[in-house]
């Protein structure tokens, strides 16, 4: 028994930040590639002219024809890649983000403010990089102050000790530069996963 078809549901509100979504027409239609980032399932969904054809998880390589596929992953804050990969060519073709997204923005401020956007990437990955220096060791000492509870011995790195406001500062701070790269689809496992 088959179920009602699904449609690729309105951008409103919130969705507009809190969904990826990528498009491409091909072969006479047009295929939306559609994430939602608060999904813990992280599931992808591909539509074809409106209606739900294929979900996969995490990563997906969806097959349009025999000489194409549309493949999209998912990291931790926003998608690590969505392309078009093509039999016999080497190169992806990177899929378009939809009109009223987030990323469809941050494409349009690549465009008009060149300069200004790879200031804003170089920062962000700076700023991402500090940030994991400064935290992680923190981290790692947090976990082994927790260590004695489990029945394991306390363990420690070398780290700074910095006052609860610049911590909470710096994390909010590297938050806003893991966004600024999910937005501009760059991706570097180290610091984005």
């Amino acid at each position: 028994m088959m179920g009602k078809p699904v449609t690729l549901p309105e951008l409103k509100g919130m969705d507009r930040l809190l969904r990826g979504r990528f498009e491409l027409e091909y072969g006479g239609a047009k295929y939306v590639v559609d994430a939602h980032y608060l999904d813990l399932d992280e599931r992808i969904r591909l539509y074809r002219d409106g209606q739900l054809v294929e979900v996969a998880r995490r990563r997906a390589r969806f097959q349009l024809d025999e000489g194409a596929a549309i493949e999209a992953a998912v990291s931790q804050v926003g998608m690590k890649y969505v392309r078009l990969r093509r039999k016999g060519i080497r190169e992806t073709v990177p899929l378009a983000p939809a009109q009223g997204t987030a990323e469809a923005w941050r494409s349009r401020l690549d465009r008009k403010h060149p300069r200004a956007s790879r200031a804003a990437g170089a920062a962000a990955l700076v700023l991402l990089a500090i940030v994991l220096l400064i935290e992680l060791p923190q981290l790692v000492n947090l976990v082994g102050s927790l260590a004695p509870l489990i029945g394991l011995p306390a363990f420690g790195v070398p780290a700074l000790a910095l006052p609860g406001w610049l911590n909470v500062a710096l994390i909010v701070l590297g938050g806003a530069a893991g966004l600024e790269r999910s937005l501009s689809m760059r991706y570097t496992p180290l610091l984005d996963d």
